[in-house]
């Protein structure tokens, strides 16, 4: 029937690319960091704002992006977590025992260009986190399936830590935070033949980014 869209899995032609691009980029989620108890590692301060979306983390720490990353993926399409009663809004806390907590609402972009901040690395060494004095954890492209959103390219490789995202696609980010814990721990998986190497994908199916993350010791 005429005007029904392509499934994600067959090709589709540039305008029906564009016409995916355009609602992909329809909203933005602005996250406010409300409250810090104590000191933060990362530096967040409360009052900081930062406009993201799935791929675009904006630079907030990635402890903090894993867990509140699904929520704003669900925002962006018109969901959100069925307990806030507030449509298009979240709150949500760090992993490290709710350190900094923060408030996510949803909101319409002036434009439907694709949300991207340049984020700098921040050095987390030597403030008392042993696992990232000891080793260090490259993320590398091995591929891309079709056309990477974020414009991740084969060969390209990136530093990585649970508090640093770097220029990573938030999501991809999201997929490899499970592994890259692993590595820092000083653990393998049993199926990888190189015991400091893991293999992943990201969460885009259709066009599906593959890496895998390397540890060394520093």
């Amino acid at each position: 029937m005429a005007g029904e869209k392509q499934a994600f899995d067959v090709e589709m032609s540039k305008d029906e690319v564009a016409d995916v691009i355009k609602d992909i980029n329809r909203y933005y989620s602005e996250v406010t960091i409300t409250k810090v108890h104590g000191a933060c590692p990362y530096g967040h301060k409360e009052g900081e704002v930062y406009k993201t979306t799935g791929m675009n983390h904006a630079g907030i720490c990635g402890g903090l992006w894993h867990q509140i990353q699904p929520s704003i993926i669900a925002l962006q399409y018109e969901g959100g977590p069925v307990w806030e009663e507030k449509p298009g809004f979240f709150r949500g806390l760090c992993p490290e025992m709710g350190k900094v907590q923060v408030a996510v609402q949803r909101k319409r972009k002036d434009d439907t260009k694709t949300l991207r901040t340049e984020a700098k690395m921040r050095d987390m060494t030597g403030k008392g986190y042993p696992a990232l004095d000891n080793y260090k954890v490259t993320l590398e492209i091995l591929g891309v399936e079709r056309h990477c959103m974020w414009a991740h390219r084969e060969g390209q490789r990136f530093e990585i830590d649970p508090f640093n995202i770097g220029n990573v696609c938030g999501a991809l980010y999201w997929q490899a935070y499970h592994f890259m814990e692993v590595l820092f721990g000083g653990g393998s998986f049993p199926w990888e033949v190189d015991g400091n190497i893991i293999h992943g994908a990201c969460p885009d199916m259709y066009n599906q980014t593959i890496f895998r993350l390397i540890r060394q010791e520093r």
